[in-house]
Formats: structure tokens, C-alpha cells, sequence
């Protein structure tokens, strides 16, 4: 689950998904059921040349102008014929993952984003850890 800047909204349905997904593919895992929750990177279509803004605020300019720039023509050159191609892969799969990650560049966005989040988690282990106090039986509280 990877977020940026002036994604939010976009982003929020994107996690709830993956979360609704994830707790589905564990209750259909019962009557043999697989699910793959496919996370594709950029693929050349015209969503980048069409998106616009309605009532921009100058106060993102900056960075409006560098995702932009980031999302321009230039930078997605990926043919959506080779997502087909894994997807047809991924269908005939007897194994399929429960996520599957399409295109090199998400890919490694996903390997480092996830590499952080481990980095922070272990450098706030003790904290996360020390937050935690067993909870004496009822019981013994006439409850």
C-alpha cells in the first residue's frame, strides 16, 4: 500500500479495497477459492493526458506542476499488453499469489516502501513492544 502526494482520496479507496480483499480471500481460502489482488504500475492510456483540475489552489502549484511532470507521456511508456500477458500467467496459475505486482518501476516503489516500514517498525520496536501490559485474569477482579 504505497500513497503520495494529492493522492488521498484516490489512495483511501485503493487501502480499503486491498483490505476488503484481503479479508475476503482468507474467508473464500475455505471453499477453495483464490484471489489475486493485482497492482498494476503505469501503462500508456489516456487517463495522464486527461486528468485536469477544476479549481486549482495556487498554493499546490509547485508540486501540481511536478506531478505533471512525473505523470507526463514521457514517463509511461509501459504497453498494457504485457500486464495481459502476466495476467493470462496469473490465470493459469494453480499457485497464485494473493497480491501481484505489475511493472518494474511499482515493483521496486514497493520493495523500498516496504523496506522503510520495516526499518521504522524495528527502530520503534521497544516503544510498540513496552505499550502492551497483560491483563490480569477477570476473575480475579470478581468479574
Amino acid at each position: 500500500i504505497i500513497s503520495g502526494p494529492m493522492s488521498g482520496i484516490y489512495s483511501a479507496s485503493k487501502f480499503a479495497l486491498e483490505g476488503m480483499s484481503e479479508a475476503l480471500a482468507k474467508e473464500a481460502e475455505h471453499f477453495g477459492v483464490k484471489l489475486t489482488m493485482v497492482e498494476p504500475g503505469g501503462y500508456w492510456t489516456d487517463l495522464y493526458t486527461s486528468m485536469s483540475y477544476s479549481n486549482p489552489l495556487d498554493s499546490y502549484g509547485t508540486l501540481r506542476d511536478e506531478l505533471a511532470k512525473q505523470y507526463s507521456e514521457d514517463s509511461v511508456d509501459s504497453d498494457p499488453s504485457l500486464a495481459a500477458e502476466a495476467l493470462m500467467k496469473l490465470v493459469a496459475s494453480n499457485n497464485p499469489p494473493l497480491r501481484l505486482i505489475l511493472g518494474s518501476m511499482v515493483y521496486d516503489l514497493a520493495m523500498d516502501t516496504l523496506k522503510a516500514r520495516m526499518a521504522t517498525w524495528e527502530e520503534w520496536e521497544a516503544v510498540s513492544r513496552a505499550s502492551e501490559k497483560a491483563i490480569p485474569a477477570p476473575e480475579r477482579y470478581g468479574v
